[in-house]
């Protein structure tokens, strides 16, 4: 689940012998915990370069250069209200990138483009992940057009806050292991963090895991709210060791919550309302699962609802795990409520598929929906102790 870039490992044995914590993932190896802020507010940031927007056709060439030029380690401030971005801008690793505030500075698409702000590893098509770099307090605001993504971050230890993405035509932020030429990483890239967001009318999904291998795993996403999204609010393709809290989902499209791959994984606290909204045909989950063997996840304390009903013909599930890819997996889901709308809904759901999973289920509340909990191939339920 977790490993890390060979050209930090000196540098994450340092941590670790500050720190004295370990975790261990599935290949046996100990790997440092890196723990999260205390706080959901960004952190001060001490600008060392910075670029003024001017709401003109020149504002992507400067910020870009501005970019370019500066150093390792440099906080860029970026100020002066709208930028009008006539291409995308590439993020170098390293580096702090900073806005006056959420709505003071806005990165506004002007163009065809295929992400507004995306990593240089990601558009440079290189083969590791890229190094840690923070955003923080600014909107971007692309143009509902094509499949414009909103952000896409290949580099491990990113930090995302305080900030809005907003009319997408793609995803709104994507964590990808894979650049922009369709090559995938050769190493991982982990431990990021997106918190205090605000995403909204994407195109596709609000938030988005892209891994084609077992490289972006261990992140928080915590506090953010996400809205109207095309398809799913939040879709991880690994959700291996993802902490999923406290965000506000509604008025989806899709899936309130998709979490592949589930291993060492806490969904917890989040509040969802109207998954699937509008949808006439197939089945919607609020928060829907597959299960890895040898390693068990929790899905607890979460609120879900329908409130503006559900479209006759599709079909609404409002917890699910709808197989285990291999081995036995193992669930803990406690303390949820979920509020039903008609006889065809189903509360939880849990099947093992060609391999077992047993859940331990106990103090949920389920009403209005005409099945409470159900268990078919090769999963056992039991109320845990």
């Amino acid at each position: 689940m977790r490993a890390y870039p060979a050209a930090v490992v000196l540098s994450i044995a340092a941590i670790a012998a500050c720190s004295g914590t370990s975790t261990t993932g599935p290949t046996g190896q100990t790997s440092p915990t890196i723990r999260p802020s205390a706080t959901s507010q960004p952190q001060t940031v001490t600008v060392t370069a910075s670029v003024t927007c001017r709401d003109n056709a020149s504002d992507a060439d400067r910020l870009q250069q501005a970019i370019d030029s500066s150093r390792p380690g440099a906080a860029i401030g970026i100020e002066g209200g709208t930028c009008l971005l006539t291409k995308g801008i590439s993020l170098l690793g390293d580096r702090t990138y900073v806005g006056a505030s959420r709505t003071g500075t806005v990165l506004r698409q002007d163009g065809d483009m295929g992400s507004v702000l995306a990593s240089s590893s990601y558009l440079d098509n290189a083969p590791t992940t890229g190094q840690p770099l923070a955003i923080r307090n600014l909107t971007v605001a692309c143009d509902g057009s094509g499949s414009t993504d909103g952000i896409i971050i290949l580099n491990w230890q990113v930090d995302v806050e305080g900030v809005d993405v907003r009319n997408c035509g793609g995803s709104g932020i994507v964590d990808t292991n894979t650049a922009a030429n369709g090559r995938a990483i050769d190493n991982t890239s982990v431990n990021s963090r997106f918190e205090n967001n605000f995403i909204s009318d994407s195109g596709r999904y609000g938030f988005e895991v892209h891994d084609s291998d077992n490289s972006v795993t261990d992140g928080y996403l915590v506090n953010n709210q996400i809205a109207s999204s095309g398809a799913d609010a939040i879709h991880l393709e690994n959700a291996a060791g993802w902490n999923i809290s406290g965000n506000h989902l509604y008025s989806d499209g899709g899936d309130a919550i998709y979490a592949n791959r589930l291993y060492g994984t806490t969904i917890y606290g989040n509040h969802i309302e109207d998954f699937g909204l509008r949808q006439t045909s197939g089945t919607w989950y609020g928060i829907v699962g597959t299960a890895q063997g040898g390693m068990g996840s929790t899905i607890f304390n979460n609120t879900i609802s329908n409130n503006k009903g559900e479209s006759a013909g599709a079909r609404y599930i409002y917890i699910a795990v709808i197989r285990t890819n291999y081995g036995t997996g193992y669930l803990s889901v406690a303390g949820n409520i979920v509020l039903g709308v008609r006889a065809s809904d189903v509360g939880l759901s849990f099947d093992g598929g060609a391999n077992k999973l047993s859940v331990a289920s106990s103090g949920n509340k389920v009403a209005r929906a005409g099945t409470v909990s159900r268990h078919d191939r090769n999963a056992s339920l039991t109320s845990g102790t």
